[in-house]
């Protein structure tokens, strides 16, 4: 950079390539306009599943946590688009203004110089007064304006670099906006100072040096290569911005004793050239991308004080920077007008993409909820389905205990059987409500209307109790025999029949005869008998042992059957959200990709 080139002859060169400057803003806001509508398709895809899935689960469910923070991120996303796009439109519109002149962005921290420089550049003084400005031709006077102000105490106010038509310099804080001059082809603009004590003074300077063709990046001699101003020159590098470093005030005052007037003098001298090779030197090195020789140390002050010695203004490093000025804007500047608003766009989709960083985080949550509540919910089932077992078993033992007492009595036993069971159902029902309950309270509450119906629809039989029994006979009472009494009616009928046939002898023998027949003809004494039913045993312990397999086979159906229902049910619609959601972010983030390679080949290498 060893070229010097004058002031005045940098300043009609951009004069010459004015009229050559074109605009490429058409194309930046085709592509603008496709990202907005991208951007609200997106935005109103990914509220409408969220809603809809949210108004699908209790509040206490804890996949609505993780809905709840999807519609968060859907909101804080939103608003740091809206933000962005905010800034860019602003930078856009700014930009807008200087599409015939190469826009040149001083950008550094405060009190390095940028607002003396400036003034160099316009006036050719770095302080200057009325009767400077007086001194150039009309036709050659910068035309001054002011974009925004941050208002913030100590800095310039609004308008004031217009009114004056010069940039404050010496205040703590003297550049509080975005300021500056216009002369034919060459548009200067002078930012508030990096790391000020007013905060919004930095970031209304970051806001709009993505807007610039070329940035002098600018740093004080006297402590160059401060960690802070490398962090802001590597950010700028990888955003592709074409930059110049430059470090200023490489000047110190050399004190002397004047004779004549008995006083102190200072003059204004360069610093050694070794000194300044060194701190660039020091500068290259801590970078890692920049070669020193492509650094500038200059000094607009002491340019200022030798400003007809060419040699001398030279030293100053201010002709190098003028020559290298002309050379970017003979050589790149056409290029650079087309290039920054594509450069800007593709920058900004790569930050959009990142934006889509807490939707990916979130989806991922949100399947390891579901993936843990697959795993947990099982082991849930089966732990309330053993506790509502053992309700329902104590239960029915319970009742059991009070109707052994009546055993020996069927029809009563199975009234009171009847009555049980109808007990038992209504306690079936609520182990099995509360088994579900427990098992979803963290999924859903929907459950209750559906219990009921699943074992109603198939209501419980059980067997009746009855009696074992066998026939016997048992004896009913004694009958007593006549024998005795047709004998001795036989006896005298026979004597009577013998006397009349053959006398004392015929009677005897007729007694004899008619006695046996009389005792053929009538019965002996006997026992008479009778059947009666005899208990031998029951089915009680058959029927206990039914009715507690017929119970706990309900459980343990009903619970499963609403369990996986539900698990299916509510899981799969949470896994059918979290897909569509990874959908809508992947065809979003496709969608910027190929904005940003649309505007990569726009962009001029």
């Amino acid at each position: 950079m060893s070229e010097v080139m004058l002031r005045e002859n940098l300043i009609a060169s951009f004069h010459a390539l004015q009229g050559q400057f074109e605009t490429s803003l058409a194309e930046a806001r085709e592509l603008d306009q496709q990202f907005t509508d991208l951007r609200q398709q997106f935005h109103r895809h990914m509220e409408t599943h969220l809603t809809t899935a949210q108004k699908n689960l209790p509040n206490d469910n804890p996949l609505s946590t993780q809905l709840k923070g999807f519609l968060s991120a859907v909101a804080a996303t939103d608003t740091a688009w809206n933000n962005e796009i905010s800034k860019r439109d602003k930078g856009i519109k700014f930009r807008k203004g200087f599409n015939d002149s190469l826009l040149v962005f001083i950008y550094g921290k405060v009190k390095s110089g940028k607002s003396s420089l400036g003034n160099y550049m316009a006036w050719g003084h770095t302080d200057p007064d009325q009767r400077v400005k007086e001194a150039l031709p009309t036709d050659s006077h910068p035309s001054y304006f002011t974009h925004e102000n941050t208002c913030a105490s100590n800095g310039d106010s609004q308008d004031e670099a217009l009114n004056r038509r010069e940039f404050r310099v010496g205040a703590t804080e003297a550049t509080s906006s975005i300021q500056g001059f216009r002369l034919p082809g060459l548009t200067w603009v002078d930012s508030p100072g990096l790391h000020s004590v007013n905060e919004q003074n930095g970031r209304l300077a970051q806001d709009y040096v993505e807007h610039a063709d070329l940035i002098l990046y600018t740093m004080r001699s006297d402590a160059p290569g401060r960690a802070s101003d490398l962090n802001e020159i590597r950010s700028l590098n990888t955003q592709g911005k074409e930059m110049l470093i430059l470090v200023t005030g490489s000047d110190l005052n050399d004190e002397y004793w004047d004779d004549e007037l008995e006083e102190i003098k200072v003059t204004v001298q360069m610093k050694s050239a070794e000194r300044r090779q060194d701190q660039r030197d020091v500068i290259s090195r801590e970078l890692g991308f920049i070669n020193s020789n492509h650094l500038l140390s200059i000094s607009a002050r002491y340019a200022q004080e030798h400003a007809n010695d060419f040699e001398k203004l030279a030293d100053s490093g201010m002709g190098q920077l003028f020559s290298t000025l002309h050379r970017i804007s003979q050589d790149k500047g056409l290029r650079l007008k087309k290039n920054v608003p594509m450069q800007n766009f593709y920058n900004f989709m790569q930050g959009c993409q990142m934006e889509l960083s807490p939707y990916k985080d979130l989806i991922a949550e949100l399947e390891t909820t579901i993936s843990r509540l697959q795993a947990d919910v099982p082991k849930a089932v089966t732990r309330e389905i053993r506790v509502a077992q053992a309700t329902m078993r104590r239960s029915i033992d319970i009742d059991f205990d009070e109707l052994a007492g009546r055993r020996n009595e069927e029809y009563l036993m199975n009234v009171a059987l009847r009555k049980a069971h109808r007990n038992w159902d209504s306690l079936l029902q609520g182990v099995i409500g509360q088994a579900l309950s427990n098992v979803f309270a963290q999924i859903t509450e929907d459950f209750k209307d559906a219990v009921s119906k699943t074992w109603h629809a198939a209501a419980l039989k059980l067997p009746d109790f009855n009696l074992d029994k066998a026939m016997e006979q048992i004896p009913g009472g004694v009958r007593k025999g006549n024998r005795g009494l047709t004998s001795g009616v036989g006896t005298l009928i026979g004597a009577g029949l013998g006397f009349v046939a053959g006398g004392p002898a015929g009677a005897a023998i007729g007694a004899t005869v008619g006695g046996s027949l009389g005792g053929v003809a009538g019965r002996g004494a006997e026992v008479s008998m009778r059947e009666v039913e005899v208990i031998t045993g029951d089915n009680l312990e058959q029927l206990l042992a039914q009715t507690h397999t017929a119970y706990a086979q309900a459980i343990e159906a009903t619970v499963r059957q609403h369990a996986d229902f539900s698990l299916t049910r509510q899981l799969d619609a949470a896994l059918q959200t979290a897909r569509v959601l990874t959908q809508e972010v992947t065809r979003t983030q496709l969608g910027f990709e190929e904005l940003k390679q649309t505007a990569q080949q726009k962009i001029q290498k």
